[in-house]
């Protein structure tokens, strides 16, 4: 009995033994638990500075290898710089000083046009600087002379100007008004008729709008196309033979339709129509004989018709003896 109570009461003492043991490992526990929540507080601080100190470190290690980076970029940006600094000198310098002044302009292939009162034109008209003048208004300016075909103008630095000209050429004579006036293939105007200008055996050109030089040029294009037609008509002639187109004196265009002619030493106005020039003048050329018979006969002819086929028609001076003669093509 004395043996069991004893191991009662052991076994009751144990349980509050461990009990109490239990009860302190907790309250370590919760003051250990305490601690490590305190600490993480109290290092933040220190490790934020720690990596607050380790990102300017590397900052400052990487700046040198930013100037390099940006240094070529800077070099090419204060050579661009410098550049358009020097360029813009340069242009101020050549377009004020006096040593790109114009002052010497030169001709070639001129040999009618009068280059010493066109000079004075270009200078009246042009900027003293040579590199500030409008060579496309230059150009204008000399090719409204009438002599100048076409013109080429080139600067020679630093202050020289050179025109070559390409001159019209007069190859025939118009009458306006009574009075004789030359021109070239196009029907511009060149100047008054003169021996000056050499020989020209071509016949007058006659019939155009316009009765002074002034007006002809008003009907410019009207007046071309005639002397073309005039132009091409003389050229089919002389494809026939060279005698042909030497026989005429006058060439009337006033009808487009019906170009007219007259005989060097005659007076019959010959109706060649529009086209077929050749054919038709050798018609005439074969019946010459026939035209003089009638001449005599009749003793002046006013006309002769080579407009129609198979026939010349031929009218004379007097009505009352006769007013349309037409002769077979012999």
């Amino acid at each position: 009995m004395r043996l069991r109570v004893f191991v009662v009461k052991r076994t009751g003492f144990t349980a509050k033994t461990q009990r109490r043991e239990e009860s302190r490992k907790e309250a370590k526990m919760e003051i250990k638990t305490t601690k490590s929540s305190k600490e993480p507080s109290d290092s933040a601080p220190e490790k934020g500075h720690s990596l607050r100190r380790k990102t300017v470190q590397r900052a400052y290690r990487s700046l040198p290898r930013r100037l390099v980076s940006v240094l070529p970029v800077l070099g090419q940006l204060t050579l661009l710089a410098l550049l358009a600094a020097f360029f813009a000198s340069l242009r101020h310098y050549v377009y004020t000083s006096e040593n790109f002044n114009l002052r010497s302009v030169t001709f070639e292939g001129c040999k009618q046009l009068n280059t010493k009162a066109l000079e004075q034109k270009i200078r009246r008209s042009s900027r003293k600087n040579l590199l500030k003048i409008d060579l496309k208004e230059l150009r204008s300016l000399v090719e409204a002379e009438p002599w100048v075909k076409q013109a080429e103008i080139r600067r020679i630095l630093p202050s020289d100007l050179v025109i070559y000209v390409e001159e019209r050429v007069p190859s025939v004579i118009l009458e306006i008004k009574g009075a004789l006036m030359l021109a070239d293939d196009e029907g511009v105007l060149l100047d008054k008729f003169d021996t000056r200008y050499g020989k020209i055996d071509v016949p007058v050109f006659r019939g155009f709008l316009g009765n002074s030089p002034e007006s002809y040029k008003l009907h410019q294009e009207e007046n071309s196309a005639r002397v073309q037609l005039g132009r091409r008509m003389l050229a089919e002639l002389e494809d026939g033979s060279s005698a042909f187109a030497g026989s005429i004196s006058e060439v009337d265009l006033s009808d487009t339709n019906d170009v007219k002619l007259l005989l060097v030493d005659d007076t019959a106005e010959i109706h060649m129509g529009d086209a077929d020039f050749l054919k038709r003048f050798r018609t005439l050329m074969s019946n010459m004989s026939q035209y003089q018979e009638l001449k005599a006969q009749y003793n002046e002819i006013a006309s002769i018709d080579l407009r129609f086929d198979g026939q010349i028609i031929y009218r004379p001076t007097k009505s009352s003896d006769v007013n349309v003669k037409a002769a077979s093509i012999r």
